[in-house]
């Protein structure tokens, strides 16, 4: 694995090594946790495991507590969505009202983990993430944030370990 600022980790071609004060740590945990949980799923079903292509870590850093979040994690967890990302009666979410990609909006392990973390109490400018790619040809390697996750996190979370997606879209 690379390190170091600006530099890839080794089989990736997208998303940058991360240089905050916790992204080696942090991808390790997310590394790890990716792994227990893809067999886990293998153990459920074949079809279970090959829908998991994406996990995040975000460590907030005024509680120093970890939460783990999955692609679909929300639905499959059937969480409680917290109106910070979501919106209720009175105020709108800060995810996107419309979609900016073709995964419906709330559908990212980001957004599986920091609803935990904001469900917990956390607050957006104490949290940090790291983003990997889950699919057994490039389990482990970071990713970016799509238009969605960058929409609502870039400039309101501490820092990205895996970076911003460049094209930002508003809608």
């Amino acid at each position: 694995m690379g390190s170091g600022k600006g530099k890839r980790y080794s089989g990736t071609t997208g998303a940058k090594a991360g240089t905050g004060p916790h992204a080696r740590t942090m991808h390790s945990k997310v590394n790890n946790w990716a792994k227990d949980k893809a067999s886990e799923l293998e153990k459920k079903s074949k079809r279970q495991r090959d829908k998991f292509n994406t996990a995040a870590v975000v460590y907030d850093e005024s509680t120093q507590k970890y939460y783990y979040g999955m692609n679909r994690g929300i639905q499959l967890d059937n969480a409680n969505k917290n109106p910070i990302l979501f919106g209720d009666d009175h105020t709108k979410g800060i995810l996107p009202e419309k979609s900016l990609n073709n995964y419906s909006v709330g559908n990212c392990a980001e957004v599986h983990a920091i609803n935990k973390a904001l469900n917990d109490g956390a607050k957006l400018k104490d949290l940090h993430i790291t983003t990997i790619h889950t699919e057994s040809k490039s389990m482990g390697n970071p990713k970016e944030a799509c238009e969605n996750c960058t929409y609502a996190f870039k400039k309101k979370i501490k820092h990205n370990n895996t970076g911003w997606h460049k094209k930002e879209k508003h809608k």
